[in-house]
């Protein structure tokens, strides 16, 4: 990722995890104990993702974006595919249209139940979508051979 994407991505970052940390304390200041509790855990969850899954791999590439006493991240190399171009090109279009219809879904959803029952399911819809985007990356990554006969 280029450094401008980057510091575009950790000022957005920041500052949703400056708006979760004041709606943590809203709801220190206006509810019970029992009620800070649970959703400082839900609050707790934003943040810590938001750190794990965007800031810390962004800063982990660009060093120079990262506090003094940032430690970077290990980088791992995952297993890589061996694809034709054309086995890649069709998982890809099958992958982008799994996306689109588990889109749909939330969609529908939004549209026709009630808000907690939709915000259920977008969370659980987002789930799915998380791995098939995991998949498309893995695709993506493939090392790519030639075709065969």
């Amino acid at each position: 990722m280029n450094k401008e994407t980057a510091e575009k991505l950790l000022a957005i970052s920041m500052d949703c995890s400056r708006d979760t940390n004041e709606s943590i304390k809203r709801v220190m200041e206006c509810c019970d104990e029992g009620t800070f509790k649970i959703y400082r855990g839900h609050g707790g969850k934003i943040m810590g993702y938001l750190f794990t899954e965007v800031i810390a791999p962004i800063q982990s590439e660009h060093l120079e974006l990262a506090p003094p006493d940032f430690k970077p991240m290990q980088h791992t190399e995952r297993p890589r595919l061996r694809l034709t171009k054309e086995s890649q090109d069709d998982l890809l279009a099958l992958l982008n249209r799994l996306y689109e219809q588990i889109e749909t879904m939330a969609g529908i959803v939004r549209e026709n139940c009630d808000k907690v029952e939709a915000a259920m399911y977008r969370s659980r819809t987002h789930e799915v979508l998380v791995h098939v985007a995991d998949a498309m990356a893995c695709v993506l990554a493939a090392d790519i051979e030639e075709k065969e006969g």
